[in-house]
Parts: structure tokens; sequence; C-alpha cells
């Protein structure tokens, strides 16, 4: 029944019980609707308690508490500093256009690769989800992280997230033989244990936040299925940019730590000139190690330069037997 229908039966009610007309009756319920105190608002009833005094908006299970996240600080000139914060796509994102931006201009090669790099940038978002996952502590204080980005400190930012930095950098690699032995392998176990996982989120934003790995699992899978054309009509083969995200990962611990960024020239204690491929890190501190490529006088077009060595002379040197590139003519003639 209708909100009419109802005072009207109300009304007839009323009349016959007092024995009034029914005008009568509907101007007395009117009146007393009149007079009548509103009604307090209704509140929502929950028999979770109360978040903890002094709660750092990092969730408390079983309370009634929403967790803070950077991508609700709707700041426009933080866009950076926020999606720098966003775990795990926003920092992968960033990083990856750090890099594309330090290395605007070099040739059409190595602008194809960068490119393949960038659109290759959730890689790290999957590891970075991965090592969150299996290594709770790695994932910075939601705390410390909000002040940072509330107070648009980029470098803030940095310092909280070195800890899975370093761990993804640690876990990443350049070197062919150790990226199919160990870390394809940890990244498919993974892979399958998320999608094994039929637990029931708590909240909207832990189904939002599985939602994403959803979706990185299912890209990371789709990535090694059978050989497909591209646009163009190339076979290309499965599998994804795997030096990219490590490269990334380098050059922002590089920047902050001091060390040899990658891509850069060095002389090794023996005299010769090498080209460092990636930095190996250690717990704190600068890069521990590098793994160098050899360089040596080039051929066919590039005489009178020095170029990788294009078979072997890959080797991972202590970052001591590492020294600044001094050029030296006598590095033509070896």
């Amino acid at each position: 029944m209708t909100i009419d229908k109802h005072a009207k039966a109300a009304a007839r009610e009323l009349a016959a019980r007092e024995g009034i007309s029914y005008t009568a009756a509907r101007r007395r319920l009117g009146a007393a609707e009149h007079h009548q105190e509103p009604a307090p608002p209704r509140s929502l009833q929950t028999t979770s308690p109360s978040c903890p005094a002094g709660c750092d908006g990092s969730g408390h299970p079983g309370t009634v508490c929403w967790s803070w996240r950077p991508g609700e600080f709707r700041t426009r000139e933080l866009w950076v500093v926020r999606r720098s914060a966003e775990l795990p796509g926003g920092r992968a994102e960033q990083l990856a256009q750090r890099a594309e931006d330090a290395e605007a201009k070099t040739s059409a090669p190595a602008r194809q690769l960068r490119f393949r790099g960038w659109e290759d940038r959730w890689l790290l978002a999957l590891a970075y989800s991965m090592l969150t996952a299996q290594r709770p502590e790695l994932r910075p204080a939601p705390a410390r992280l909000r002040a940072a980005v509330e107070a648009d400190d980029l470098e803030a930012v940095d310092a909280a997230m070195e800890p899975l930095d370093r761990a993804a950098a640690r876990l990443l690699t350049k070197d062919s033989e150790r990226w199919w032995r160990e870390v394809k392998p940890q990244l498919d176990e993974y892979a399958a244990a998320v999608a094994a996982d039929d637990s029931h989120p708590s909240t909207w934003q832990e189904a939002e936040a599985r939602n994403v790995v959803w979706r990185l699992v299912e890209r990371w899978r789709k990535a090694w299925e059978a050989t497909e054309r591209n646009m163009h009509g190339v076979l290309e083969a499965p599998g994804v940019m795997w030096t990219a995200p490590k490269g990334h990962v380098d050059a922002l611990l590089v920047a902050r730590l001091g060390g040899h960024a990658p891509r850069s020239w060095v002389r090794l204690t023996d005299g010769r000139p090498a080209l460092a491929v990636a930095a190996e890190w250690a717990e704190a501190g600068p890069p521990v190690a590098y793994l160098v490529q050899e360089l040596v006088p080039g051929n066919h077009g590039n005489t009178g330069r020095l170029v990788p060595r294009l078979v072997g002379g890959r080797e991972l040197v202590p970052a001591a037997e590492c020294l600044p590139y001094v050029p030296d003519p006598a590095d033509l003639t070896r």
C-alpha cells in the first residue's frame, strides 16, 4: 500500500472507533503527524568493536576500520608521488616512467627496446605482488607512507619503499640462466597459487586488491601461451621482456644510494673496460657487485669505438673491482 492508502485506512478506522466523520478523522491524524517529533537518524549497527585508539589506517581484522590507500589522496599535484606509493602497479609504472625520462635521447634500437620494456612494466608489478604476499614485512608502514604522500615528498616515498625495491632487485635478473632456472619458476608457482585461491575477501578494498593481482596473473599466463601473429602478421614468440624491470629498479636504487648505473662504462682493476649490465644488492648500502660485459674494439662500421663483446665476456665482478671509466687510447688496440 502507498502512504496515501495507509492514511485513508487509518482515518476510516479512527472514524469508526470514535464515531466521528471521516473528514474529522483525517484532520485529527494530520495534526498529529504535524506535531510528531522527527525520528532520530538510523545508524548502522555492527557487532564488531571500534577501531583501536591511535589507529594509523592500516586496518585491523575484526574491527570497523578502513585502511588508508594512496589512491584516496586526490590532489592533482601529487600524482607522481601518489602513484609511486601505490602497490603493485602504480610504483612499477612510475619506475618505468623515470627510466624512460632518463633515457629520452638514445638510438632508435635502444628506444625500441625501451618501448618493449615499457609495455612489460607489469612484470615488476607482479614481482612486487609476489614479494609482499610472501613477505608482508616488506610492505612499508602505512603511517610512514601516508605522511610521505600527504607531504608531497617523493624521496620519502622511495625511502619507505627501499626494502621492497631491494628485494625486487635481488629477485629479478639479467642473467638468462638464472631467470629460467630460478625466477620464472617462482613466478609460475605464485601464479598457480593465486589461481587456486578460493577464499572470499572480507572488504571491498581487499576484493579490489585481489582483482588487481588476478589481472597481473592472467597477463603472466597469457604471455606464455602458444605463438600468435601480431597486428602486422609477424609471428611473435611467447615471453616477456624480463630484463627490463631489473634495469628500472637498479636505476632507482643507484640514483639514491650511489654506484654505477645500468649501461654505464667501468674500468676493471685488471685494466679492461666493461659495460655495467646490472647491479647486485645486499640488505643495505650500495651495490656489492656488478654483472659486466667486456668492451672490445669494434669492426665493420664500429671501427674506432668500443662495443660490447657479442659472444661471452659477461662476468660477475665485486663492486670494489669496478672503477669509474677513464678513456684510454690503448683500449682500441687491445
